[in-house]
């Protein structure tokens, strides 16, 4: 009998479809300070998790002056993710390298049908330029779809004003990652 190839580290990102995207009921954050809560939240509901923007500030120590740092939130969602035989980690080589960043939305959505958190530059954001005051503003936002022939992610901003779902060039997006971490990469337990 043949058996069927297992996918290697060379395999991988290839075995994805063209295109993909997961199906995601879009949430909008509660306050200004939780974009983090509320994409950790849409993320999990990918796997079948239903945890509020609230009870994940409160775990995340999430505050109004610092928002959520990556240290305290990984470590959250990770509980979440344990039963279902998934872990998260932080990747940090997806920023300024967009076919970096297509293969790792790609494998994540397309093949494991899983909506990843995004660490960007807020103010950076095509549909918020001028819109946010500061430099540097950290936020974060979910990649759920894309298309490798037209070299885009579909994200949803979890921000009020300017936010909901977009269509961004994976070019485009990668330049907006904030460095030293910049998304959740899932993976199997």
């Amino acid at each position: 009998p043949a058996s069927s190839p297992t996918p290697t580290a060379s395999t991988k990102g290839l075995l994805s479809p063209l295109k993909y995207k997961v199906s995601l009921k879009g949430q909008y954050q509660k306050t200004n300070y939780y974009c983090v809560p509320a994409s950790s939240s849409m993320s999990l509901s990918t796997f079948g998790v239903k945890v509020s923007q609230s009870t994940l500030a409160k775990k995340m120590k999430t505050t109004a002056s610092g928002g959520t740092k990556g240290k305290y939130a990984i470590p959250v969602v990770n509980t979440y993710l344990k039963s279902k035989g998934y872990k998260v980690t932080s990747t940090t080589d997806a920023d300024g390298n967009a076919l970096v960043l297509m293969d790792r939305v790609s494998t994540q959505v397309g093949e494991l049908h899983k909506a990843p958190v995004l660490a960007v530059w807020m103010e950076q954001l095509p549909w918020n330029k001028g819109k946010v005051k500061g430099s540097k503003v950290g936020h974060a936002i979910i990649a759920y779809g894309y298309d490798k022939l037209a070299n885009t992610i579909t994200v949803y901003d979890p921000w009020k004003p300017t936010g909901g779902s977009h269509t961004i060039n994976a070019s485009t997006l990668a330049k907006v990652l904030q460095p030293g971490g910049n998304m959740y990469y899932i993976s199997k337990r």
